[in-house]
């Protein structure tokens, strides 16, 4: 029962928003009264937090899998299977995406905080695995030039997220593929300079 209610809450905030995913709405999708939410969840505000934090602890250990299953390849090859990853991931939940979209661009006060909380933990994940990565490939290579790297596949990354409402089919297969190239053209002058 959670999961639908979960399911119906992302889908009526990717619908409405906020205001207009009311608890009768979910409730109506699920097939329960409305009352019978609150047996699960205190509030509104409690529903969708839960319901946005589930989406992105999705997405969080869909990038930890990837870094764990790849990360004895070459560097080119993580960032290019963690970009294919976002792209995976959220186009298989468009619900939850679009959700997640209406969130980040009318954010509401109490989740908001949930969501910048989650994204100060993902981001120091992400730097410390992509650091630790780099300076085992690189070892030469300074930190600000480590960092930087890094910068440039969060801001390649937040691109692939937001091809995926901007460009269809093939044309969005084609955004992820030349991200991956973007990252193995600087991968690559690092490779000349530090090796």
């Amino acid at each position: 029962m959670q999961k639908k209610l979960i399911d119906a809450a992302l889908k009526q905030y990717a619908l409405h928003g906020y205001h207009g995913a009311t608890m009768r709405k979910i409730a109506k999708e699920v097939g329960i009264k409305p009352a019978s939410i609150y047996f699960f969840y205190k509030n509104k505000e409690d529903l969708f937090t839960v319901a946005f934090k589930q989406f992105l602890d999705n997405h969080f250990n869909k990038m930890k899998s990837i870094l764990n299953e790849k990360r004895d390849e070459p560097v080119q090859d993580i960032f290019s299977a963690m970009f294919e990853g976002i792209s995976d991931h959220h186009r298989r939940d468009m619900q939850g995406t679009d959700a997640y979209i209406s969130l980040v661009t009318s954010p509401i006060p109490k989740i908001s905080q949930y969501l910048y909380d989650h994204m100060q933990r993902y981001n120091d994940w992400l730097v410390e695995s992509l650091d630790s990565i780099l300076v085992n490939s690189y070892p030469e290579m300074p930190a600000g030039e480590i960092n930087r790297i890094i910068k440039q596949f969060v801001l390649i990354g937040n691109g692939v997220f937001w091809g995926i409402k901007l460009y269809d089919g093939t044309d969005f297969e084609e955004q992820v593929i030349l991200a991956g190239q973007l990252m193995h053209s600087l991968l690559d002058e690092l490779h000349q300079k530090y090796v």
